[in-house]
């Protein structure tokens, strides 16, 4: 069909078809009143429009989502540069039964510590900007984490063992580390006058040696071929004042790893010739402890792990996304003479052959109060789906009693949250508990649901997996 055919039906008969197509006039014999009312329509209709948009633009400017920031990008940090961070993160938890989160209040004079992208910073609890610590030597390793010594400084490894006084900022290497070896776990004594710490040789050939005593003369108390399997850690000294306590380590199972892996638990008695060795959790199914609470000798360990879907968004570091995770939670007591478990208080049963993946709950960063009255945990599931994102929530368990004549409450939920990674910390005081979430820190009170944040790490430019931080300590004088 011809163009002036297919055009012929359309408006008043005879009308020609529209301008651009070929062969026909570009040009419509409108009358000239039409002309004029047409115009007069069009006018007011931008004279309308132009007002809407003016009382648009302030809204526009300032709609959630989309905030002005007054503040500059940063450069990366050096060892003279403060590192960009901002305390202005909405905390993502959610306390059952309040409305609104009250706002936390942290005295001044205390610092938190934390380490990122293979750096340790300090940053005032009460929020301000990070400053990068000199810190010669450290290397970042997810399972050896720094310890903070009773007299206030940060023990750290990586070519070696320092202290670092983070007041003056001065580090101090008290042990050496042989070129072909790396430090795979470290454990210091409740009085900081012990410390024991295990290496492995980085090509799987040679020995895995285990290293106790005094702070200033430690000495090889355990050696065996890196072939050899139970591979040797050091979980942590035996609790209490007594010299058993300084003078026996619980041990785990690496199976070989280099990550954070502990399976199984074995006491190792320094003053026995030789130290040897004894079991006193399997290994197999797959139990491995958890914590030991800071008083007393409870532990928690978790009868069943598994492995958890990475998620594919990157919210979650690759080391810590592929760890195996606790399925369930039993407390129980060490003691006696041999050293042995009690019987155990099922907290988090386990489970087995559920019929959706995202069914099952695992269990991350738990964490004894420093007066080991309080248990607090991470509870988390995931998606059966891509991209196998988390959904976490805190629950807290109240324990009663002493020594074997102890008893735990039931879990009680203190909050849930929106976060994709969400990491329990290290303690402020019995109620104060710090926190990392999505790329920032920080802190709340178990018992009134107050939050603060710390510090706001990430950047729209830097993933979460980059912004990833773990708290280490919290330094400074008087009470918080």
């Amino acid at each position: 069909m011809h163009n002036q055919e297919r055009y012929s039906g359309m408006g008043v008969q005879g009308a020609a078809p529209p301008a651009g197509v070929r062969g026909v006039p570009a040009t419509f014999p409108f009358p000239k009143a039409g002309i004029i009312s047409l115009l007069m329509l069009i006018g007011l209709l931008l004279l309308l429009f132009t007002g809407l948009l003016i009382l648009d633009l302030p809204q526009a400017l300032t709609k959630p989502g989309a905030p002005v920031s007054t503040q500059t990008q940063q450069p990366s940090p050096t060892a003279t540069q403060e590192q960009a961070a901002t305390a202005t993160a909405t905390p993502p938890i959610f306390p059952p039964g309040i409305a609104v989160i009250p706002p936390l209040q942290l005295p001044p004079g205390h610092a938190v510590i934390y380490e990122q992208q293979n750096k340790l910073y300090s940053v005032p609890a009460t929020g301000g900007s990070p400053q990068m610590l000199s810190t010669p030597g450290y290397i970042y390793n997810e399972a050896v984490r720094p310890i903070l010594t009773p007299s206030g400084q940060v023990l750290y490894s990586g070519d070696g063992l320092w202290l670092i006084d983070v007041s003056s900022g001065v580090s101090t290497r008290i042990a050496s580390l042989a070129p072909n070896q790396v430090i795979t776990s470290m454990a210091m004594s409740n009085d900081g006058t012990m410390i024991a710490w295990s290496t492995e040789p980085i090509n799987g050939a040679g020995p895995t040696d285990l290293y106790a005593g005094p702070l200033t003369a430690p000495t090889l108390v355990y050696q065996q071929s890196a072939m050899t399997c139970p591979c040797f850690r050091i979980f942590s000294f035996l609790n209490g004042s007594a010299k058993q306590a300084d003078t026996t380590l619980l041990l785990t199972d690496d199976r070989g790893s280099k990550e954070a892996v502990q399976n199984g638990l074995w006491s190792l008695d320094l003053t026995a010739t030789p130290p040897t060795p004894q079991l006193l959790l399997d290994e197999d199914p797959q139990q491995g402890p958890l914590a030991l609470a800071p008083v007393g000798n409870m532990l928690l360990y978790s009868s069943n792990e598994g492995v958890v879907p990475i998620p594919a968004d990157r919210s979650v570091p690759p080391d810590i996304a592929a760890l195996p995770y606790a399925n369930s939670l039993d407390v129980t007591a060490l003691g006696g003479q041999p050293l042995a478990l009690g019987t155990p208080q099922v907290i988090l049963p386990e489970q087995s052959d559920l019929n959706n993946s995202a069914d099952y709950h695992w269990v991350t960063t738990p964490v004894f109060a420093p007066n080991g009255r309080t248990l607090v945990y991470v509870e988390f599931s995931s998606d059966a789906h891509y991209a196998y994102d988390r959904h976490s929530a805190l629950y807290t368990v109240q324990i009663s009693g002493s020594g074997t004549h102890f008893h735990v409450g039931k879990p009680q939920l203190l909050a849930t949250s929106t976060a994709l990674l969400l990491e329990l910390g290290v303690w402020l005081n019995n109620s104060i508990l710090s926190f990392y979430a999505d790329g920032a820190l920080y802190a709340l009170d178990i018992h009134t649901g107050a939050v603060t944040t710390i510090l706001q790490i990430w950047e729209p430019s830097a993933t979460l997996t980059e912004s990833y931080a773990r708290i280490v300590a919290v330094v400074g004088t008087g009470q918080v």
